[in-house]
């Protein structure tokens, strides 16, 4: 274990293996929840942006709004690395 990786908490992972974390499991579980949260809203809903409004299932609206923070926490981490 380097001194890098002994600061951070973390250790080498082994050679054609993948480490789970506490972190990675905890991410697994919220996934799985935010899936089956997305499959139980199925109803209708008026979506509103600056100066349209759409009626969608809000099972798109919620995946929507799941990838866009996604992709933010994505870019968000990818500039502090």
């Amino acid at each position: 274990m380097t001194d890098r990786n002994r600061a951070k908490g973390t250790t080498a992972a082994k050679p054609g293996g993948h480490r789970l974390t506490v972190g990675r499991i905890v991410a697994i579980a919220l996934a799985v929840l935010a899936v089956i949260f997305i499959a139980q809203n199925r109803q209708d809903t008026s979506v509103s942006l600056l100066f349209v409004t759409v009626t969608l299932p809000l099972w798109i609206t919620l995946t929507c709004a799941t990838v866009v923070g996604i992709a933010v926490g994505w870019l968000l981490n990818r500039r502090s690395a």
